[in-house]
C-alpha cells in the first residue's frame, strides 16, 4: 500500500536537495570550540572549509585549500593577527585577503589580489558558528529561551553520524522507537503506539503538540526527564528542530537540534539545551550526560538503516510506502520538505 504513489509526485534528485541546503545557515562548530586564535576544519555539504577566529573575535569561513599549493589552511594558525598557511607561510585576514607572501622579494599587489580566499557568510548565534555557502534571504529561527539570561543554557558535544541528515531528522521526530532503540535510557515500558497528536503546518515547516507518557527504563530509576509532560516539537525547514518540554510542576526545557550535512550520507548533529529558572530535576551536567546517551543510541540506529539517506522519492525503506501510525511526523517532514524544495526552497 502506498499513500504517495511515485507517479503522482515529481522526481527529485539529491543534487537538488544539496543545492537548496547550500542556501541555508548550517552549524559548523560550537562557538567555544573556536576561541580567539582558534583554527579548525569542517566539511559542509561536500565543501571543505577552514573556520578561524581572530583576536578581535571576527570569524572567517573559507575554502580550506590555500590558493598557492592547496595546503589545508585548517592545519595553519593565527600568527600576528592573520591566518597563516602551514606550508609556505602565506597570510590572510578575516576578509580572505592575502596580506603576505614571504617568498616575494618585494610586495606585489597583483599577486596578492589573485590570492584572495573564497569566503562564505559566517555568524555566531545560540552558541554555534553558522555558515551559509550561497547567498540567500534565509535566516535563523527565533528561539528566545536561548537568549534569555534567566535560563540555564548548555551546549552539547557535537556527534558525527554515518547517516544522511534526513535519516537523523526522521529519527529525532519519531516517538514509536523509544521502547526498542532506547530501552536502556527512555523506557522498555514505553508504548510504541503513539498518543493523539496535533500537527500544525507553517510556511517554514510544522509543529507537533502531544501529551508525552511517563517512561521507565528497566536499568535505572525513573526520573524527571522520563516523567509525563507536554511535548511541542517544531521543525523549521530544512533541518532546524526544537523540542519544548513542559512539565506539570511548571518546569520547562527547550532543546535545539540541527543535523549539519557533511556529505550526502553523513552529518554532524549540533545540539543544545535551555533549562527554565529553578528547574527541579537533575543538575545540568547530568542532563547533558543523559542526552548524550540517548543521542548515541539514535546514532547507532540511524547507522543500521539502508540506504544511509532516506530516498527523496517514495520507496520501500524510505517513506510514503508501508506507512504506519507511528510514521506521522516523519511523513509530515518528508512531504513538507518536498514542498519546500519544489517551491524553490530559499532564494
Amino acid at each position: 500500500m502506498s499513500d504517495f504513489p511515485p507517479t503522482v509526485l515529481p522526481l527529485l534528485t539529491e543534487e537538488t536537495a544539496l543545492n537548496a541546503l547550500r542556501r541555508t545557515w548550517q552549524p559548523v562548530a560550537n562557538a567555544a570550540a573556536v576561541p580567539p586564535g582558534g583554527v579548525m576544519g569542517y566539511t559542509l555539504l561536500n565543501t571543505e572549509l577552514v573556520i578561524a577566529r581572530f583576536a578581535d573575535g571576527s570569524l572567517l569561513a573559507a575554502d580550506v585549500a590555500c590558493p598557492h599549493k592547496g595546503a589545508r589552511l585548517s592545519a595553519g594558525c593565527i600568527r600576528d593577527g592573520q591566518l597563516m598557511c602551514p606550508y609556505h607561510g602565506w597570510r590572510f585576514n578575516a576578509e580572505g585577503d592575502c596580506l603576505s607572501i614571504p617568498s616575494l622579494l618585494e610586495p606585489n599587489a597583483d599577486k596578492l589580489a589573485l590570492s584572495h580566499l573564497r569566503t562564505y557568510e559566517v555568524r555566531q548565534r545560540y552558541g554555534f558558528i553558522w555558515v551559509k555557502l550561497v547567498a540567500s534571504r534565509h535566516g535563523l529561527p527565533a528561539v528566545p529561551e536561548f537568549e534569555d539570561e534567566r535560563w540555564t543554557y548548555l551546549m552539547g558535544p557535537p556527534m558525527k553520524f554515518a547517516a544522511g541528515w534526513r535519516r537523523e531528522v526522521e529519527n529525532y521526530l519519531d516517538m514509536s522507537h523509544f521502547a526498542f532503540a532506547h530501552s536502556a535510557t527512555l523506557g522498555q515500558a514505553a508504548d510504541p503506539r503513539i498518543p493523539d497528536m496535533k500537527i500544525t503546518l507553517h510556511e517554514d515547516g510544522f509543529q507537533m503538540d502531544a501529551p508525552f507518557p511517563a517512561l521507565q527504563s528497566t536499568h535505572e530509576m525513573p526520573g524527571k526527564l522520563q516523567s509525563t509532560h507536554h511535548r511541542r516539537q517544531r521543525c523549521h525547514l530544512p533541518n532546524f528542530t526544537t523540542i519544548r518540554q513542559s512539565f506539570p510542576d511548571g518546569d520547562e526545557r527547550v532543546l535545539v537540534h540541527v543535523p549539519s550535512p557533511n556529505t550526502g550520507e553523513s552529518c554532524t548533529v549540533f545540539w543544545s539545551l535551555a533549562i527554565s529558572p529553578g528547574f527541579r530535576g537533575p543538575p545540568p551536567e547530568q542532563q547533558i550526560e543523559f542526552a548524550v546517551r540517548v543521542l548515541d543510541e539514535d546514532r547507532q540506529m540511524c547507522e543500521l538503516q539502508i540506504p544511509r539517506e532516506v530516498p527523496l522519492n517514495p520507496s520501500r525503506g524510505g517513506w510514503g510506502v508501508l506507512v504506519m501510525p507511528g510514521d506521522t511526523l516523519a511523513t509530515t517532514f518528508q512531504k513538507q520538505f518536498r514542498r519546500w524544495l519544489t517551491a524553490g526552497a530559499t532564494v
